[in-house]
């Protein structure tokens, strides 16, 4: 007599589970080791840098008047704080540059590597086929080094923010907050820069498939949004308007977007051939012309935090609109 066994299943026939989010990171990691060691070698350099300038700053004491120090000499001056002061504000404005120009290099390496470079040589489908969905593993690498960015990007503003909090730069004009290089690398838009670039470097890559291709259309594409951003600054939070006779009307430390004279039905009117002198005579050749008023249009120095939220929210909604058409495209190209 035959008997038919009927064997149990093993444990080790099972399908093998998905990896852990913290497994995924470390390959990440592993993947991207070099990219990170020079974003962390930049991180430190430059904090360090700004470590320094916050030292030199501080050593400037100035015998005399701001404005006898940025603008035309009224005293003796000493070399040696002139010396200090020329370095804190030369290096600052290039630490400000320098944080404008890394999201350019940003959205290109994850244009050319983060995304680009699997696409062109097919090893996205490798850890695609270890249990790990297309989905997953992008958002897993776009979390990490999101994370790395943010966290160096965020330890640099505070720390540029810092290098400029130095007694003789709290008076105007070092104190300008409308200059668009400090304004954007002084609070989070900075940081939410790095993050747009690295989900328009990604996007980029997934949607051209070439990490070449790819690393010159996101470079350009955030170059634009660099450039294109301070246009807008100014419209992304309501002005105020003074109208009146004085020509010079904002209050001190105020963005003056425009000083126009304005006649009866609110159209702006040349002044070109007026002199500038009294008062009065600018009045009488204004009246002359039809001028009703001089209209001012300013922004205060208390509108400088809720211009800051509007464009960092400006950035994070196209951020998430990239996000968006990436997992859109994913899901089109992968079961």
């Amino acid at each position: 007599m035959s008997t038919t066994l009927n064997r149990p299943t093993t444990q080790g026939a099972s399908p093998h589970s998905s990896p852990s989010f913290g497994t995924l990171a470390r390959v990440v990691l592993r993947l991207h080791g070099g990219a990170l060691l020079t974003w962390v070698a930049v991180v430190v350099l430059v904090g360090a840098g700004l470590v320094w300038l916050r030292w030199v700053g501080v050593s400037v004491v100035l015998p005399g008047p701001l404005e006898c120090w940025v603008g035309p000499g009224c005293g003796p001056q000493e070399a040696v704080q002139e010396s200090e002061m020329t370095h804190h504000i030369f290096w600052l404005d290039w630490v400000s540059v320098l944080l404008l120009a890394l999201p350019v290099a940003v959205a290109a390496w994850a244009g050319a590597a983060l995304t680009g470079a699997e696409q062109e040589r097919g090893t996205a489908a490798l850890a695609w086929t270890q249990s790990v969905s297309p989905r997953r593993w992008i958002a897993v690498k776009w979390a990490v080094a999101g994370g790395v960015l943010i966290a160096g990007a965020s330890s640099l503003v505070l720390l540029f923010v810092w290098a400029r909090s130095v007694p003789y730069m709290d008076g105007p004009p070092l104190d300008d907050w409308t200059d668009w290089l400090t304004f954007s690398a002084s609070g989070p838009v900075a940081p939410a820069l790095f993050l747009l670039a690295l989900t328009l470097g990604a996007y980029a890559g997934l949607l051209l498939r070439r990490s070449l291709a790819a690393l010159a259309v996101s470079a350009g594409a955030m170059f634009g949004v660099v450039q294109g951003l301070p246009l807008l600054i100014p419209h992304l939070w309501p002005t105020e308007r003074i109208f009146g006779w004085k020509v010079t009307a904002a209050p001190a430390r105020a963005w003056v977007l425009s000083e126009s004279a304005l006649d009866a039905q609110g159209r702006p009117v040349s002044m070109s051939d007026c002199q500038y002198g009294r008062e009065s005579l600018v009045r009488q050749c204004a009246e002359a012309k039809g001028v009703e008023g001089f209209e001012t249009l300013f922004h205060p120095a208390s509108h400088a935090i809720p211009l800051h939220l509007a464009e960092t929210a400006l950035i994070l909604a196209l951020t998430a609109a990239l996000a968006f058409a990436a997992l859109r495209l994913l899901r089109r190209r992968t079961p």
